[in-house]
């Protein structure tokens, strides 16, 4: 439930009292944040941690805490590598997303999408329009595939956004689903076409000869 709304309800609800401590604490728990309640009437908790968790694990038997949905102990170290084939500046703002996606993944969202603005030029695009560059790559022929990739990284999060800003509502999902739609896009527009052409230009040449005397119908 969003904030506004659980504030509205809280205000509109004329039985509820001490409306403004109980608006903090909803606005403080769904923004996640780890906060305090001080319980005065009781006598064995009476300071009480707010989203802070304690999990254990059935299979290693080790505890782990999170704050809200976010792990922190034991900490989780992400690991990106960015494809062969992607263009040195490209490739510079993935590194750099996949170094602080643990501790800033909305940090790392904004970079992975001026990643994908940095790769349209290398596909002979503007790469000033994500939609205006993928509707100019589907006249070409872009596969069907990719095209969802692209429109996936377009709309994730927020449309609205410009590469290289911070959508707020970013998370570490988002991000690590990010950088997979990096390098697929990579993988199936530099990657995969250079190695086909690679291994065409090592066929005999009687057969190269022969199938470009295919392709003109058979003519000589």
């Amino acid at each position: 439930m969003p904030a506004t709304n659980a504030t509205e309800r809280i205000k509109a609800d004329p039985k509820l009292e001490d409306k403004e401590n109980l608006i903090a604490f909803f606005e403080n728990k769904l923004a996640k944040k780890l906060f305090h309640e001080i319980h005065d009437d009781n006598t064995f908790l009476r300071t009480e941690l707010i989203n802070l968790s304690v999990s254990r694990c059935y299979s290693c038997d080790r505890y782990s805490l999170w704050i809200a949905d976010a792990l922190i102990h034991p900490r989780q170290q992400v690991q990106f590598e960015p494809n062969s084939e992607m263009p040195d500046d490209v490739a510079l703002d993935f590194k750099e997303a996949a170094s602080i996606v643990d501790k800033s993944p909305r940090g790392a969202a904004a970079l992975l999408r001026l990643a994908i603005q940095r790769l349209m030029p290398h596909l002979e695009c503007q790469g000033k329009n994500l939609d205006d560059d993928i509707g100019e790559l589907v006249k070409r022929g872009l596969d069907g595939r990719v095209q969802k990739a692209l429109d996936v990284v377009r709309v994730i999060g927020n449309n609205a956004i410009h590469p290289g800003q911070i959508d707020l509502r970013d998370d570490k999902a988002i991000a690590v689903k990010l950088f997979d739609l990096v390098d697929l896009i990579v993988e199936a527009m530099i990657a995969t076409p250079k190695h086909i052409e690679k291994m065409y230009g090592q066929l005999p040449e009687g057969a190269l000869k022969a199938i470009e005397k295919r392709d003109r119908g058979g003519k000589s």
